[in-house]
């Protein structure tokens, strides 16, 4: 487990950063907020996709790009409900599987190239990977006010999915990983759900939204 020491004025310089990211507060994923007190493992259902990458020969794609996938997605579907939101979605997600969670705010819609570009960009200016974001909640009651993402990301096969004795804090998360067998490469993604909050419809055309985008982006 990677040990980060954080230098306390270091870390009041990195509040403004992280307040602006959680700013404005995020409207309901869903029919309602996330709730730990009854959100427990028995609400969450798993679901999963494998989808055949297009392009021969080329190099597999990217966390980053995953991640834009997912951004994108998100965006589809939340215009598919007339609920679009222009400040982007909120995104947790973990630099590598040493590293905690820490939120990105992300755009949700225009061109792909474009799209990735500026997520690559966004991941990036995170201060120091992220790693300092849950001291920094720690320490300033105002953002620890902040409601935070409701949805999670994790990327690469050694990737944590929750613990199942732990409460849900995410509404959804995705894991992705990408695996070669007999020269096709597949894109394989797992959706943890929490079941109190969407219904199979929701589920059904997120995935639909989900398998549209990639095909965009590959």
């Amino acid at each position: 487990m990677l040990t980060v020491t954080i230098d306390h004025d270091g870390l009041s310089a990195q509040i403004p950063y992280w307040t602006a990211v959680l700013t404005p507060e995020e409207r309901s994923f869903g029919c309602r907020r996330t709730d730990p007190t009854i959100d427990t493992i028995g609400s969450s259902v798993v679901t999963e996709t494998s989808t055949q990458y297009a392009r021969a020969g080329a190099e597999h794609p990217s966390a980053t790009m995953l991640l834009t996938v997912l951004a994108a997605t998100v965006g589809a579907w939340q215009s598919d409900r007339c609920r679009s939101c222009v400040s982007g979605v909120l995104v947790d997600i973990e630099a590598n599987s040493d590293t905690p969670l820490f939120p990105v705010r992300l755009p949700t819609s225009g061109d792909a190239a474009v799209l990735a570009a500026e997520v690559r960009r966004r991941v990036a200016v995170a201060p120091y990977d992220g790693n300092d974001f849950e001291a920094a909640k720690h320490t300033a009651a105002a953002l620890a006010r902040k409601s935070g993402a409701q949805i999670a990301f994790r990327y690469g096969s050694s990737s944590r999915l929750p613990d199942d004795e732990l409460a849900l804090q995410h509404s959804l998360t995705v894991t992705c990983d990408v695996n070669e067998s007999d020269g096709v490469t597949t894109v394989d993604a797992k959706f943890r759900w929490n079941s109190r909050i969407f219904t199979r419809s929701d589920v059904d055309d997120f995935e639909r939204f989900w398998e549209k985008t990639l095909a965009t982006f590959v």
